[in-house]
């Protein structure tokens, strides 16, 4: 009986870890928080800054990233779709990548995720919404501070995918791929003011993806000098 027990302990085990690995190819630690439209976690990231670790945890305060946030712009060829919260085009060139609910919903999550984040994971975060019966956007990428540097990865912004494509039998959900961009396309993310953008060195990220998200690095405590 107990040799039965075990043996049917030890299957349903390893297809648990099967299932796992199926559904989530980049390992979570920490869920900050989760919703079916909206999720913050932390995800762990091999050999983070070349081996070096990023500067985590950090107490960033919520106005400063959401003024990080803000000023966090996006050039890419415009759509005729866009999500009730999706930005507004900016003066100062490009469209901004956070509208300001998201940023009043997203920035106090992120830098709880900051504050809990070791030097060997990142913050990650996504939000879609439906635009139609059969077409929803999505949002997604994450974030982590390298000295004094804040770093936004945005690997999807507004994309369009149709509702059943984020429930396919053999690919995980978008929303366990969130630094995956899911139809990468010509584009960049800036930051207004430019002369506190940094561009971001490479090899901080050993994650494998289909395509590279668009980064850019701020040095925000130097915002608040402005």
């Amino acid at each position: 009986m107990n040799n039965r027990w075990m043996k049917n302990y030890v299957m349903g085990l390893v297809m648990t870890m099967l299932c796992t690995g199926c559904a989530a190819p980049h390992f979570f630690t920490v869920t900050i928080y989760e919703s079916p439209d909206r999720v913050v976690k932390l995800q762990a990231v091999p050999d983070a800054n070349n081996g070096k670790g990023f500067s985590h945890p950090l107490d960033i305060p919520v106005e400063a990233l959401a003024q990080v946030m803000r000023g966090l712009r996006v050039e890419i060829h415009n759509t005729a779709f866009s999500l009730p919260f999706a930005g507004t085009p900016s003066s100062t060139g490009g469209q901004r990548a956070f509208s300001e609910p998201e940023i009043k919903f997203f920035a106090p999550l992120l830098a709880k995720g900051l504050a809990q984040a070791t030097p060997e994971e990142l913050v990650t975060f996504y939000e879609t919404g439906e635009v139609s019966d059969l077409y929803e956007l999505t949002t997604s990428g994450g974030l982590f501070v390298k000295g004094d540097e804040l770093h936004f990865l945005l690997s999807n912004h507004s994309v369009k995918t149709r509702i059943w494509q984020d429930n396919e039998q053999y690919e995980a959900p978008y929303h366990l791929r969130p630094l995956e961009p899911i139809d990468p396309q010509p584009g960049r993310l800036l930051f207004d003011p430019p002369q506190l953008m940094v561009e971001p060195p490479t090899g901080m990220l050993s994650i494998a993806l289909n395509a590279e998200p668009w980064q850019v690095g701020v040095r925000w405590k130097e915002l608040k000098n402005r």
